[in-house]
C-alpha cells in the first residue's frame, strides 16, 4: 500500500505509525539519506522504517508491506547517487528476506548454454521481482541494463558475479571494439547483495559454482525500455590494471 497524505500536519520529532509495518517522523531539516538494516530517512523530511529490531527476518509478504510504500517515493529521483539510496534501500530489506516462494520458471534467454532458468514472484510495484536459478557450471552472458536498475540477491548456492562499465562515453550502439573496465568481482552467497545502478556497474554477468544458485532480481524500469546489448568480452586483460579488457556489442 501507498501512504498518500499531507506531512505538513505531522508533529515534529514525533513517530507516527502510518500503516502496519511504517513508521514516519517529520523532521525540520533535509538530510543525506542514511541507509541502515530497519531503516531509511528520505530526503525532504519522512523516516520509514520497520518496527522489527536489526536483523529480524521478513517473509516476502512483509518485504512487500515494508518497501513498496518508500520505493514508490524514491524512485523518482534517477540520478545515480538517487539511483544508490533507492537501491541501498531495497538491498537493506531483501537480505532480510527468508521462506521467498518459487515460482514456476521457464529458460532464462540469457546463458551461454542451458541450465539456466526465470521465474516472477508477483506483487513488486514499482519494481519487479524475477527469481532464478542457475545449474552447477551455468553461465549467463554479460549483458547491459539499459532501463531498468537491479538488486541481486543470493538465496542458495553460490554465483560469481561480475560487473563493467564502459571507458569513456556510455555507447550503447557502439561499432567495433572500446574498452570496458570490471568494477565488480563478487562471489554471491544466500544473503548478498549485487547492485546495477544505470550509470554505474551497468553491465553484469554470472557463472554459477560447483552447487549451483538460486536467488532474486529486484528489478525497476526508471528508462526507455530497449532491446539488451550482450558483451563480447576478450578473456584476457588489456593493460596493468588487470581489470580493463577489449569488447564489443553482439546479440
Amino acid at each position: 500500500m501507498e501512504a498518500d497524505f499531507d506531512e505538513s500536519v505531522l508533529p515534529l520529532n514525533e513517530t507516527v505509525a502510518l500503516a502496519p509495518g511504517i513508521l514516519v517522523e517529520r523532521r525540520c531539516f533535509l538530510k543525506t539519506v542514511a541507509l541502515a538494516l530497519g531503516s531509511i530517512a528520505v530526503p525532504g523530511s519522512l523516516l520509514a522504517r520497520s518496527p522489527s529490531g536489526p536483523g529480524e527476518r521478513l517473509t516476502f509478504a512483509e518485504f512487500l508491506e515494508t518497501t513498496i510504500p518508500v520505493a514508490r517515493r524514491l524512485v523518482a529521483d534517477t540520478s545515480p547517487t538517487g539511483q544508490n539510496v533507492y537501491l541501498h534501500m531495497l538491498a537493506a530489506y531483501a537480505v532480510r528476506l527468508v521462506d521467498v516462494p518459487t515460482p514456476p520458471m521457464k529458460d532464462s534467454g540469457q546463458g551461454a548454454g542451458p541450465g539456466t532458468f526465470i521465474g516472477f514472484n508477483p506483487g513488486g510495484d514499482p519494481f519487479t521481482v524475477l527469481h532464478w536459478k542457475m545449474e552447477p557450471g551455468s553461465r549467463i552472458r554479460w549483458h547491459a541494463h539499459t532501463y531498468g536498475n537491479v538488486v541481486t540477491l543470493g538465496l542458495e548456492g553460490e554465483v560469481r558475479v561480475q560487473n563493467f562499465e564502459m571507458l569513456g562515453e556510455r555507447n550503447f550502439d557502439a561499432k567495433g571494439t572500446f574498452r570496458v573496465r570490471r568494477t565488480q568481482d563478487q562471489l554471491l552467497t544466500p544473503g548478498e547483495v549485487n547492485l546495477v545502478n544505470l550509470d554505474r556497474d551497468y553491465i553484469h554477468g554470472s557463472i554459477a559454482g560447483p552447487r549451483g544458485g538460486r536467488g532474486l532480481d529486484i528489478t525497476t524500469r526508471i528508462r526507455e525500455k530497449q532491446p539488451t546489448p550482450y558483451l563480447d568480452l576478450a578473456k584476457a586483460p588489456a593493460g596493468e590494471s588487470g581489470n580493463e579488457f577489449e569488447a564489443s556489442w553482439t546479440t
